[in-house]
């Protein structure tokens, strides 16, 4: 194994890598993270030899690499953004480099060339036959009829039928020669970009701002253009619907909330950052002057002190359920260093974090004991 190279991948490709096989799920490298084994463990269930496997959870993905029969990698980009269109952006790049990261990887580990195998994708909460990386053309006719369909339950974030429709559009198995152009992959690149066009006219009309509009629009297009070819189109169809989908929903739940409760949501989507009142005022249009006024006649303190209470929360479920060490807590919430860390986490729980830990372990085997 390359193990300086595997922990230079990571940094560059910003991933986490870890191990699976009968035994479980392991970091291969030095440092602990903070991970969902059971997730893993079921996503792993998945692999199989001759396949490099995308794997979608939630709003995110992870890589399967198979070494041997029951052993492989595990691929798990470093994603941290908010519920919106960065998210929707970050998966398109991680789908685009997913095959070469595979193979990548697999050298890095095995020292051996990696193997030219497929890549199929799951949806981890919804199991079925995986989804091959080239499909056929079928019916045109029918994909633009489902996404019309689409473009209408986006507007009605109507999330169950907007997925309905997404996976009937995948199910069309569309290839872009049908949009009468000999160039497959400029074909692809054309349906996707109509897609954008429908949504965009669409968000316009629904009242979304228009730089959020723009801005999507012209990310998503940029990222077409740049890529020699479209590596998953059915990937692409499904994470490009819901930047728009995602940034609608934020926006229209911020119409029907007080400033204060916008405050709080944004303190909460963002507590592991170090946020400054500049940065929650320039997000909401909130004034900095009255930032803690608003916040505080509602929840009884300032934002500062709140963002802190978050911090400790996600503190403690850090110490309970990982084995990162209390350095690496401290720079994961952001704070200023480990001592500033230690003393505020001391003041509000009457104890250090290594003392709370080791509580919580205690109780633990005292449990067991019994």
């Amino acid at each position: 194994m390359y193990e300086d190279e595997l922990i230079f991948l990571e940094k560059t490709a910003s991933i986490d890598i870890f191990e699976y096989s009968e035994q479980g799920i392991k970091t291969i490298l030095d440092s602990p993270k903070h991970y969902n084994h059971g997730l893993m463990i079921r996503a792993a269930k998945l692999s199989r030899e001759g396949f490099y496997s995308l794997v979608k959870y939630n709003s995110s993905y992870m890589l399967l690499v198979p070494l041997a029969k029951d052993k492989g990698l595990i691929l798990s980009p470093k994603i941290d953004s908010l519920n919106n269109s960065e998210s929707s952006f970050s998966n398109i790049d991680f789908i685009n480099h997913s095959t070469s990261l595979a193979e990548l990887a697999y050298f890095l580990y095995t020292k051996e060339s990696a193997p030219n195998w497929n890549r199929v994708i799951y949806n981890l909460n919804e199991i079925s036959d995986p989804v091959k990386q080239v499909q056929p053309m079928k019916n045109l006719h029918a994909f633009h009829r489902y996404a019309n369909k689409m473009v209408d339950y986006f507007a009605q974030l109507d999330d169950k039928k907007f997925k309905l429709y997404i996976n009937k559009m995948k199910s069309c198995q569309v290839f872009g020669d049908t949009l009468t152009t000999s160039n497959v992959i400029r074909g692809e690149k054309d349906i996707l970009i109509d897609i954008i066009s429908k949504l965009t006219d669409r968000s316009e009309k629904e009242g979304l701002p228009f730089e959020k509009v723009v801005f999507i629009q012209s990310v998503s297009v940029q990222k077409i253009e740049l890529q020699a070819n479209i590596l998953n189109f059915n990937g692409w169809l499904e994470e490009i619907p819901y930047a728009y989908f995602n940034e609608l929903k934020k926006w229209r739940e911020n119409l029907f909330i007080d400033k204060a409760d916008k405050i709080e949501r944004y303190l909460k989507l963002n507590s592991r950052e170090n946020i400054k009142l500049k940065d929650i005022s320039k997000e909401l249009g909130i004034s900095e002057q009255s930032l803690n006024t608003i916040f505080k006649k509602k929840y009884g303190m300032t934002t500062k002190k709140y963002l802190i209470e978050l911090k400790i929360e996600n503190d403690k479920e850090l110490l309970t359920t990982t084995e990162l060490k209390i350095h690496d807590i401290s720079e994961y919430l952001s704070f200023i260093d480990e001592s500033y860390f230690i003393s505020t986490f001391n003041k509000s729980c009457g104890m250090t974090p290594s003392k709370y830990r080791q509580n919580y372990i205690d109780k633990l085997l005292n449990k067991k004991s019994v």
